[in-house]
């Protein structure tokens, strides 16, 4: 059965309504370059002011054509377009291109695009569009655009969907190392998403990679389930995401909150699906251009060769900014290397061969770069060394990188260390002779990592949440969390222990003598804490007094928090010295619950590092997520201090995050911090919990 894209993005057929007779207008722009793209179907162009146009017959309507389209490209705008959609309904056109914003000044409610909108899916037509530059398949040879490709790019592997149509054509029509099957600009995607775009490019057999230059996600359920099919059919997504707004970790009540935004939760889902997210558009087409000439490296580290010591430093020291791992190649591989090398140079990776240049110049890069890729710690290897257009110093080592490329199935990239190199044509012409070129050592290595770190998860789905919770305990817990009424720390406490999470032992008191009598019964030194509704982070507002070692001291520090705050307060034993971390939940609207971890107390704002995943996470993921902070080496026994419970911390989180997760969205933010970590399990001592609003 044909995808029902298939009449977008695969015409048989295609009508131009708005068809101009003027040359550099939009409609005359795309039927011109149909026609030279090679397009052999009907064109029917539409406007009553003319009989013919450019060589075909022009009709005044769509009821006027001898055969309903595939696909109507607009060309006009407004009423007139709404009037010509309605048209295209009834007679049944398979697809949509709309080149106009979709709106008219002074609109009445519901606006243009909303109503087409409504009218696409009560007909089930895909649009393209509207302020959509359309898209072209080189696949078909069918160029539905008003911009024209470069003539000469053959057909490729790289789906490129892009919300900006200016950015489609950035990408798509400058450097020939970047072959595609399909590009389209989605843009206001009136009835078509990034994600159905996905679903029909990982159903051509041409596809390799799918790139994404994505500024929204209108589908999110969609969105997933296309990473998931990606995930399962080994075709790799990369993705570079504008607007990465932080205005919701400003609106943010808790502290976790207040260090992730919108960005964080996007993050955390191409983590979940193994797509990759790219910085900027360069390191995602480049990335890409590795995928699409078929290249997977199974483990390993980075291997290299190259013939300056100077860039030989420079890729060192971006590869450290960039956590790109080089390969720990062994001593016998080490052995080959010194053999071939010149006196005094070193025979480690990556390897300078500068002074075997002009001499066994081929000799030595093809053994040593055959030791590398045998060295069972190296993943890829790449070649560095001066090329340009017409010239290199020395053009045999071409031949060394086809041989290599061939040696055996680990990925060969050739790298010039320049981005502002001049060596256009020799690189399309490698690349696309299966050996591909990156200009520019800094997007090489980000694209070297994308490389080196994929690693698809065959249609593994998120872990279950746990079912141990009691439906009824949930049920109830929901109730209240509905009211929207705010909750004070002992009541998120409460909530928190309910479940099975570790929480510190407490009191809550109304009185002097009550207080007393609690500290009396956990046992001294205690910490009073306000527990007065409405306070959010009692240290800021001096609502915490610690270390208090008697009952004399518990009257002193209550008298004061009750005149000042008020006289509710929560009465704990001093928790054991530790580790502090911060575990904390904040709600994604398109998402769901995403799992915060941070370094506790005052550190978590200090150092505004954090590890987010989307809810729930298992054990190996929690572990992980600890080794990205600098938490890690606290539980390590830092500068001698003894080790602590890393594993209770792990399970703290785990547990944490399938409770969020059985909770969706009931709750709009959680923070637990501190969470003591000591030698001997670990203990939640503040929470801070907000219900959804309503």
């Amino acid at each position: 059965m044909a995808h029902w894209l298939t009449p977008l993005l695969s015409p048989r057929s295609i009508a131009i309504v708005g068809a101009s007779e003027r040359a550099g207008s939009l409609a005359a722009s795309t039927q011109r370059q149909l026609r030279e793209f090679g397009f052999a179907g009907p064109i029917y162009p539409v406007n009553p002011k003319y009989d013919r146009l450019h060589n075909d017959t022009c009709y005044p309507g769509l009821r006027d054509l001898p055969a309903a389209p595939d696909l109507v490209v607009y060309a006009i705008s407004g009423l007139a377009l709404e009037r010509s959609f309605d048209e295209a309904i009834e007679v049944g056109v398979g697809g949509v291109v709309i080149y106009a914003a979709n709106r008219i000044d002074g609109d009445a409610e519901p606006r243009l695009a909303e109503r087409l909108r409504a009218k696409a899916r009560t007909a089930g037509i895909p649009v393209c569009g509207g302020n959509s530059m359309g898209f072209y398949n080189y696949d078909d040879g069918v160029m539905v655009s008003f911009d024209t490709p470069p003539r000469t790019r053959p057909a490729g592997y790289i789906g490129l969907i892009a919300h900006s149509g200016s950015g489609m054509t950035y990408l798509a029509n400058n450097d020939a190392r970047f072959c595609f099957n399909y590009v389209i600009a989605s843009a206001q995607e009136t009835h078509a998403t990034v994600a159905d775009y996905m679903d029909y490019l990982l159903a051509q057999p041409s596809t390799r990679v799918i790139a994404l230059l994505l500024e929204s996600v209108r589908d999110p359920a969609g969105f997933v389930a296309a990473l998931e099919a990606a995930d399962r059919r080994d075709i790799p997504v990369v993705i570079t995401r504008l607007g990465r707004s932080e205005q919701g970790a400003k609106m943010a009540v808790s502290h976790s909150g207040a260090i992730v935004g919108d960005y964080a939760a996007f993050a955390a889902l191409c983590r979940r699906h193994c797509a990759i997210l790219c910085r900027d558009a360069d390191e995602m087409l480049v990335t890409a251009m590795l995928f699409a000439a078929g290249l997977r490296a199974r483990g390993g580290g980075l291997a290299s060769m190259l013939d300056s010591g100077g860039m030989r430093e420079q890729m060192i020291d971006l590869a450290e900014d960039y956590g790109v791992p080089f390969a720990a190649i062994s001593q016998a591989t080490a052995g080959v290397l010194a053999t071939h090398l010149e006196p005094g140079l070193d025979a480690v990776n990556p390897m300078d061969g500068m002074g075997a240049l002009g001499r066994n110049t081929r000799q030595t890069y093809l053994e040593c770069g055959k030791a590398l890729l045998d060295d069972p710690a190296s993943g890829v290897l790449t070649l560095e060394f001066e090329f340009r257009d017409g010239f290199s110093h020395y053009p045999e080592l071409f031949d060394v990188a086809r041989e290599l490329a061939a040696y055996n199935d680990k990925p060969l990239v050739l790298v010039n260390s320049c981005a502002f190199s001049d060596l256009a044509d020799t690189a399309a012409e490698l690349t696309r002779n299966g050996l591909p070129v990156i200009n520019g050592i800094d997007v090489a290595l980000r694209a070297l990592r994308n490389l080196l770190a994929y690693r698809p998860r065959a249609g593994a789905v998120a872990p279950a949440a746990a079912s141990a919770f009691e439906a009824a305990r949930l049920d109830a817990w929901r109730e209240r969390l509905a009211s929207g009424a705010a909750f004070g720390e002992a009541e998120a406490l409460e909530l928190m222990a309910d479940f099975g999470l570790p929480v510190i032992e407490r009191r809550r008191v109304d009185d002097a003598a009550a207080a007393r009598a609690a500290a009396d019964a956990l046992g001294y030194p205690v910490v009073l804490k306000t527990a007065m509704p409405g306070i959010a982070h009692k240290s800021e507002a001096g609502g915490v007094r610690l270390n208090l070692a008697d009952g004399d001291a518990v009257d002193a520090a209550y008298a004061d928090l009750a005149a000042r705050l008020g006289p509710r307060v929560l009465v704990m034993p001093m928790a054991a010295g530790g580790a502090e971390a911060a575990l904390g939940m904040k709600r994604d609207a398109q998402f769901g619950p995403l799992v915060i971890l941070a370094c506790g107390g005052v550190l978590i704002e200090l150092l505004g590092e954090r590890a987010c995943r989307l809810a729930p996470v298992d054990a190996v993921e929690a572990d992980v997520m600890i080794d990205e902070l600098r938490l890690a080496r606290l539980l390590a026994g830092y500068r001698g201090a003894p080790a602590l419970d890393r594993a209770a911390l792990a399970a703290t989180i785990v547990r944490f995050s399938q409770l969020m997760h059985a909770f969706g969205y009931s709750l709009a933010e959680v923070d637990l911090n501190p969470v003591i970590v000591g030698r001997d399990g670990c203990r939640i001592v503040d929470a801070l919990v907000v219900p959804a609003a309503k």
